[in-house]
């Protein structure tokens, strides 16, 4: 288990989408947060998305320059994914952290990863958040509300940990879907409307107000954390 590690976010930048729905779940159960980022011609990494762990998929070919994503978010730990034959390729200017032979193997991917970030001395000390009467303990998926236990659906949970963490910053329906769907994910902004709603349904019973719509816009988790 990552301790306080579910705020980390971790983007897998690659095209074979293959690869994310085969080391997803493992990562997911670690408590990162899975996006498939395409590094298709010309696309351009929004900085403001910048991930805690970036893996790169050098299967094909060790890029000779910087890639665009390694630019956009140059804080991100690095790893990457290669074949055996092209390890003798590597060398410091790839500024890698670790990386991987394939096959992958996802439970030495989720170790690897946490390695990596304890070096950078970026696990969190923290394994709770609470505002409010609200407590959502982030190591046991529990959340609690004025002292009765919450049962939340796992996309219920991440999308309310997202927005605690982020609290009183406002999200477009879009950025919801991108930030804790993925960007593989290719559901309507519907989605995120019904999961606000059964949210609200479950942890508003006492009448405190945690989500909070804003019109023309999106939603923004309402309270400061303690």
């Amino acid at each position: 288990m990552f301790y306080g590690a579910s705020v980390f976010r971790l983007t897998v930048s690659t095209y074979d989408d293959a690869l994310i729905p085969a080391i997803a779940p493992a990562l997911e159960r670690a408590g990162l947060q899975v996006v498939h980022f395409l590094p298709a011609e010309g696309a351009q990494p929004d900085p403001a998305a910048a991930p805690d762990v970036l893996l790169l998929d050098w299967r094909r070919s060790i890029p000779h320059t910087r890639p665009a994503e390694v630019q956009a978010w140059p804080e991100a730990t690095r790893l990457a994914v290669l074949r055996p034959q092209d390890t003798s390729l590597l060398g410091p200017t790839q500024e890698l952290d670790d990386f991987l032979l394939e096959p992958v193997n996802d439970a030495e991917l989720a170790a690897r990863v946490q390695l990596a970030l304890w070096r950078h001395g970026r696990v969190l000390a923290r394994n709770s958040l609470e505002a409010g009467d609200l407590l959502v303990d982030t190591s046991n998926y529990q959340v609690f509300e004025g002292g009765r236990s919450i049962s939340l659906t796992f996309k219920e949970f991440e999308l309310l940990r997202f927005l605690m963490t982020h609290h009183q910053q406002v999200f477009t329906r879009e950025t919801l879907l991108n930030r804790v769907w993925g960007y593989n994910y290719y559901g309507g902004s519907r989605t995120v409307d019904v999961h606000i709603r059964r949210l609200r349904s479950k942890l508003e019973a006492s009448g405190q107000r945690y989500v909070e719509t804003v019109r023309n816009v999106g939603y923004r988790f309402a309270l400061p954390l303690r």
